[in-house]
Protein backbone atom coordinates (compact mmCIF):
# COMPACT_ATOMS: atom_id res chain seq x y z
CA UNK A 1 0.00 0.00 0.00
CA UNK A 2 1.12 3.51 -0.72
CA UNK A 3 -0.03 7.07 -0.28
CA UNK A 4 -3.12 7.94 -2.36
CA UNK A 5 -4.07 4.33 -3.09
CA UNK A 6 -7.82 3.91 -3.32
CA UNK A 7 -8.96 1.24 -0.87
CA UNK A 8 -12.01 -0.65 0.34
CA UNK A 9 -12.62 -1.68 3.95
CA UNK A 10 -12.96 -5.49 3.92
CA UNK A 11 -13.02 -6.32 7.64
CA UNK A 12 -14.90 -4.64 10.45
CA UNK A 13 -14.40 -4.65 14.21
CA UNK A 14 -16.01 -2.86 17.16
CA UNK A 15 -13.54 0.03 17.01
CA UNK A 16 -14.34 0.66 13.35
CA UNK A 17 -18.08 0.37 14.03
CA UNK A 18 -17.74 2.98 16.80
CA UNK A 19 -16.42 5.37 14.13
CA UNK A 20 -19.43 4.56 11.91
CA UNK A 21 -17.42 2.60 9.35
CA UNK A 22 -18.83 -0.40 7.52
CA UNK A 23 -17.77 -3.16 5.12
CA UNK A 24 -17.02 -2.01 1.54
CA UNK A 25 -16.60 1.65 2.52
CA UNK A 26 -14.11 3.23 0.13
CA UNK A 27 -11.29 5.58 1.10
CA UNK A 28 -7.92 7.05 0.20
CA UNK A 29 -4.62 6.19 1.91
CA UNK A 30 -3.12 9.35 3.41
CA UNK A 31 -0.19 7.78 5.31
CA UNK A 32 0.92 4.20 5.63
CA UNK A 33 3.46 1.88 7.20
CA UNK A 34 3.80 -1.90 7.29
CA UNK A 35 0.93 -2.41 9.79
CA UNK A 36 -1.45 0.56 9.64
CA UNK A 37 -2.71 3.24 7.30
CA UNK A 38 -4.41 6.55 7.93
CA UNK A 39 -7.37 6.46 5.57
CA UNK A 40 -9.50 9.37 4.39
CA UNK A 41 -13.16 8.30 4.35
CA UNK A 42 -15.91 10.53 3.02
CA UNK A 43 -19.27 10.62 4.78
CA UNK A 44 -21.80 9.28 2.29
CA UNK A 45 -24.71 10.78 4.22
CA UNK A 46 -23.19 14.27 4.50
CA UNK A 47 -21.30 15.23 1.36
CA UNK A 48 -18.28 17.37 2.24
CA UNK A 49 -17.83 15.68 5.64
CA UNK A 50 -14.94 13.26 6.16
CA UNK A 51 -12.77 11.51 8.73
CA UNK A 52 -9.20 10.24 8.73
CA UNK A 53 -9.06 6.94 10.59
CA UNK A 54 -6.20 4.60 11.46
CA UNK A 55 -6.93 1.17 9.94
CA UNK A 56 -4.96 -2.06 10.06
CA UNK A 57 -3.64 -2.84 6.57
CA UNK A 58 -4.98 -6.39 6.80
CA UNK A 59 -8.49 -4.87 6.89
CA UNK A 60 -8.02 -3.04 3.58
CA UNK A 61 -8.14 -4.06 -0.06
CA UNK A 62 -6.47 -1.92 -2.73
CA UNK A 63 -8.76 -0.94 -5.61
CA UNK A 64 -7.62 -1.14 -9.24
CA UNK A 65 -8.61 2.46 -9.95
CA UNK A 66 -6.08 5.25 -9.38
CA UNK A 67 -6.66 8.71 -7.95
CA UNK A 68 -6.05 11.31 -10.71
CA UNK A 69 -2.91 13.37 -10.14
CA UNK A 70 -4.83 16.68 -9.97
CA UNK A 71 -6.78 15.30 -6.98
CA UNK A 72 -3.56 14.19 -5.31
CA UNK A 73 -2.22 17.75 -5.58
CA UNK A 74 -5.48 19.20 -4.28
CA UNK A 75 -5.40 16.85 -1.26
CA UNK A 76 -1.76 17.69 -0.56
CA UNK A 77 -2.60 21.40 -0.56
CA UNK A 78 -5.57 20.87 1.78
CA UNK A 79 -3.44 18.91 4.24
CA UNK A 80 -0.78 21.61 4.25
CA UNK A 81 -3.30 24.38 4.91
CA UNK A 82 -5.31 22.75 7.70
CA UNK A 83 -4.89 20.24 10.47
CA UNK A 84 -7.32 17.69 9.09
CA UNK A 85 -6.05 14.74 11.12
CA UNK A 86 -8.23 15.70 14.12
CA UNK A 87 -11.47 14.47 12.48
CA UNK A 88 -11.43 10.77 13.40
CA UNK A 89 -15.08 9.68 13.21
CA UNK A 90 -17.82 9.82 10.60
CA UNK A 91 -20.92 11.45 12.08
CA UNK A 92 -24.24 9.91 11.03
CA UNK A 93 -27.16 12.13 10.12
CA UNK A 94 -29.66 12.32 12.95
CA UNK A 95 -32.29 13.70 10.58
CA UNK A 96 -33.51 11.39 7.83
CA UNK A 97 -35.73 11.53 4.76
CA UNK A 98 -39.42 12.14 5.62
CA UNK A 99 -38.68 13.27 9.19
CA UNK A 100 -40.80 16.22 10.31
CA UNK A 101 -38.60 19.05 11.55
CA UNK A 102 -39.02 22.49 13.11
CA UNK A 103 -36.92 25.54 12.22
CA UNK A 104 -35.22 26.78 15.41
CA UNK A 105 -33.93 30.17 14.22
CA UNK A 106 -35.18 33.34 12.58
CA UNK A 107 -32.62 34.10 9.89
CA UNK A 108 -32.71 36.15 6.68
CA UNK A 109 -31.36 33.21 4.68
CA UNK A 110 -34.69 31.46 5.44
CA UNK A 111 -37.10 34.39 5.78
CA UNK A 112 -36.40 35.51 2.20
CA UNK A 113 -38.21 32.29 1.21
CA UNK A 114 -41.08 32.96 3.63
CA UNK A 115 -39.79 30.44 6.20
CA UNK A 116 -39.72 31.55 9.86
CA UNK A 117 -38.71 30.24 13.26
CA UNK A 118 -41.24 27.61 14.40
CA UNK A 119 -42.26 26.57 10.88
CA UNK A 120 -42.36 22.84 10.31
CA UNK A 121 -41.34 20.94 7.23
CA UNK A 122 -40.56 17.51 5.85
CA UNK A 123 -37.00 16.41 5.08
CA UNK A 124 -36.79 15.43 1.41
CA UNK A 125 -33.42 13.64 1.17
CA UNK A 126 -31.47 11.01 3.08
CA UNK A 127 -28.24 12.97 2.79
CA UNK A 128 -26.89 16.44 3.46
CA UNK A 129 -24.40 18.59 1.57
CA UNK A 130 -21.92 20.34 3.86
CA UNK A 131 -24.41 20.07 6.76
CA UNK A 132 -27.35 21.43 4.73
CA UNK A 133 -30.39 19.25 4.10
CA UNK A 134 -33.38 19.81 1.81
CA UNK A 135 -36.61 20.56 3.71
CA UNK A 136 -40.06 21.16 2.21
CA UNK A 137 -41.87 23.90 4.17
CA UNK A 138 -44.64 24.39 1.61
CA UNK A 139 -48.28 24.45 2.74
CA UNK A 140 -51.76 25.44 1.60
CA UNK A 141 -53.50 28.08 3.75
CA UNK A 142 -57.21 28.42 4.61
CA UNK A 143 -57.82 30.25 1.32
CA UNK A 144 -56.35 27.31 -0.66
CA UNK A 145 -53.28 29.42 -1.47
CA UNK A 146 -49.90 27.76 -1.74
CA UNK A 147 -47.09 29.25 0.37
CA UNK A 148 -43.64 28.30 1.64
CA UNK A 149 -40.81 26.66 -0.23
CA UNK A 150 -38.48 23.68 -0.39
CA UNK A 151 -35.04 24.93 0.70
CA UNK A 152 -31.68 23.76 2.04
CA UNK A 153 -31.40 24.27 5.80
CA UNK A 154 -28.41 23.91 8.09
CA UNK A 155 -28.92 20.81 10.23
CA UNK A 156 -28.03 22.74 13.40
CA UNK A 157 -31.00 25.05 12.70
CA UNK A 158 -33.49 22.15 12.86
CA UNK A 159 -35.12 20.03 15.53
CA UNK A 160 -36.61 16.66 14.66
CA UNK A 161 -40.27 16.50 15.73
CA UNK A 162 -41.16 13.03 14.42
Amino acid sequence: MKKFDLIKLININEEYKSKNLYINLHGIIIETNSDYSNVLFFNESNHGDFAIIKIENKDLSIEKEQLPSEYKNELLNKFKSKNLLNKVKLEPLEIKEFDIVELLVEDEKYTKFGIHKGDTGCVMENYAVQNYILVDFSRINANNEFYGDCISVNIKDLKKIK
